[in-house]
């Protein structure tokens, strides 16, 4: 098979997988029970009589750009039955560092204890619960030990490409409203509302196929910091053979953060390229520079002229209406200058009410509910979703001994990722392995005011990100070959 072939077969692959997914976004049980079928048969034939383990991951990733239901545990039901059907198979699901060894038992234990004691659902719900969250960490340690080739991630920056180009021309269609229909992969919440409803409903503030602008802008600000430090090192953009997708993946996701209207993002955004330059000032005195130049002189020309199109104007006002003499430590905490002062009094409220040693445990959108919400369950309260920030509601999720853990295993991979970012920042290993480290950096200050928890698929997209930074991180070297060594 040649290389164009290759990459038509994986995405055509990925697409099929999105068109599936689709049947879970109904509230008909049959049709979201047919859906899961056709997962789980598609899953087993890319993974069993395709024999490729590297194409069921970015299918598995690209699955989570799409909110979907939880029912049966969603998109992370085939990897669980997939993945508990070789979990004895040697090699595939070892461990070998002790830090994580430990926090996952932590964090499994923690968890299954806190579905048996802690929380107040259902047993249907618990069940479902215990399908998320078991999938969420057998991925995980899955890909912590896959040993990725140069091929693998010249094809992951591919599959982000994919995904970005796709929410975005989603979220065109949801601001405009080119083709309204009910088809959820071009914009629609489920099948029973329209493209036209989202922006009525949404208004300046596109949701894409996440349904959560906050959390598409998240997304976008992690694909924006990746790519950017790869795109400005010569020696990467050589070694893993990108062309234009790195830029691509740069312009993509800038304009899909101004389709979100969201502010945040633009802040760290900031910060991100204040940090960039420090680390990698000698970069701006080599030959690299001229790509950044280029890629400025592409970027301003689109924005100033084309901004109001996406939105630009909206996100200006909501700039204007910062006062930058209030915003401190103080305001943070409490949420002032945020938009956060009421959900985040609601959320140390709820705090106070209950012991947190063990939380509920992580899993369906009506047990999470009832950890943030109390008695008022799947609902929540009318004015929140939930108290939109992740160390906030995390205590309720994973309790304070399986929350800690879990931002542990993150601040951990920060560190050994910076730590390689040392030994390589000479090598073409070095960009890819600071963009890991300053993603999840960037990721950890923006879930002050933003909970990665709301939504399942979301969730499960980080712990699969979170898999891909802890294996670069076991690279060794580079062979004599150019190959990757583990």
């Amino acid at each position: 098979m040649n290389k164009m072939n290759k990459v038509g077969y994986y995405f055509l692959n990925l697409l099929i997988g999105l068109i599936i997914v689709q049947t879970l976004s109904t509230l008909s049980t049959i049709m979201v029970l047919s859906g899961l079928v056709l997962l789980i048969i598609h899953s087993l034939i890319i993974y069993y009589v395709f024999n490729d383990q590297f194409l069921y991951l970015i299918y598995l990733f690209s699955l989570c750009i799409m909110n979907t239901s939880d029912k049966m545990g969603g998109i992370v039901l085939a990897p669980t039955v997939i993945f508990i059907s070789c979990i004895f198979s040697p090699g595939r699901f070892e461990v070998k560092d002790k830090f994580i060894k430990s926090s996952i038992f932590i964090l499994l234990m923690t968890t299954y204890l806190g579905y048996i004691i802690k929380n107040k659902a259902d047993m249907m719900d618990i069940m479902q619960s215990f399908i998320i969250f078991t999938g969420c960490l057998l991925t995980f340690v899955y890909i912590q030990n896959f040993k990725f080739t140069i091929n693998h991630i010249n094809l992951i920056f591919k599959t982000f490409t994919f995904c970005s180009i796709l929410l975005f021309f989603v979220a065109l269609n949801q601001k405009f409203v080119f083709i309204d229909t009910s088809i959820p992969l071009l914009g629609s919440e489920s099948w029973d509302s329209t493209v036209s409803e989202v922006g009525i409903y949404y208004g300046n503030r596109m949701p894409s196929l996440l349904f959560d602008y906050e959390l598409f802008q998240e997304l976008s600000l992690l694909f924006f910091i990746l790519a950017f430090t790869i795109m400005a090192d010569k020696k990467s953009m050589a070694f893993f053979r990108f062309k234009a997708g790195p830029a691509i993946l740069v312009l993509i996701s800038f304009l899909n953060m101004i389709l979100t209207g969201t502010r945040s993002g633009f802040l760290l955004l900031f910060g991100f390229l204040l940090i960039f330059v420090w680390l990698r000032i000698k970069n701006f005195f080599s030959s690299q520079v001229w790509i950044l130049i280029l890629f400025l002189a592409i970027l301003i020309p689109i924005v100033v002229n084309y901004g109001e199109v996406f939105g630009l104007d909206y996100l200006i006002n909501r700039f204007k209406e910062i006062d930058l003499r209030n915003v401190g430590l103080r305001n943070i905490i409490s949420g002032e200058e945020m938009n956060r002062a009421y959900v985040y009094a609601e959320g140390y409220k709820r705090l106070a009410e209950e012991n947190w040693l063990l939380g509920f445990g992580y899993g369906t959108g009506q047990s999470n509910n009832l950890a943030w919400f109390s008695n008022l369950g799947a609902t929540g309260m009318i004015e929140i979703r939930d108290f939109h920030s992740l160390y906030i509601c995390m205590p309720m999720i994973y309790g304070w001994i399986g929350g800690v853990t879990y931002l542990f295993i993150i601040i951990y991979l920060i560190i050994l990722l910076f730590q390689k970012f040392l030994k390589f920042s000479d090598s073409p290993l070095g960009s890819l392995i600071l963009g890991l480290a300053l993603l999840f950096f960037f990721f950890l200050l923006n879930e002050i005011k933003i909970n990665s928890l709301r939504i399942y698929n979301y969730h499960f997209m980080i712990w699969i990100l979170m898999g891909f930074g802890f294996s670069i991180s076991r690279i060794k070297s580079i062979s004599d070959e150019g190959s990757l060594v583990y």
